[in-house]
């Protein structure tokens, strides 16, 4: 079953344009939507006027709780991939990491089935 899994990020200790900050992220999606065939769609949206971000990906997973971990793992994944961290994921941030993308909790992912076409 298909499902999609939207998780919104507030970014802390960009510099630069934060939509090129997203596009790092999405960039990394891309890769790994070459090699897990789980994933199979992404998206990202971002607003400057308060720092934050929502990525969105499209799962194959058999149930949802199985879905919302894939989602959240992929997109964990991807930012990690750009050397930022994402806060209780580690420990702690690395004092060298600039971008943190802070996710409230899993109560703030969202998790819903897709229709099958």
């Amino acid at each position: 079953m298909m499902f999609s899994v939207s998780v919104p990020v507030e970014v802390i200790g960009y510099t630069g344009d934060l939509g090129d900050t997203i596009e790092q992220v999405v960039d990394e999606l891309a890769n790994l939507n070459t090699c897990n065939s789980d994933l199979l769609d992404f998206s990202a949206d971002s607003d400057a006027t308060d720092d934050t971000a929502d990525f969105t990906v499209t799962v194959q997973a058999p149930s949802l709780e199985e879905a919302m971990a894939t989602g959240v793992s992929c997109i964990r994944a991807a930012i990690h991939a750009t050397g930022a961290s994402t806060h209780g994921w580690d420990d702690e941030p690395d004092q060298d990491t600039v971008v943190v993308y802070r996710v409230d909790s899993d109560e703030g992912v969202e998790v819903r089935p897709l229709v099958d076409a």
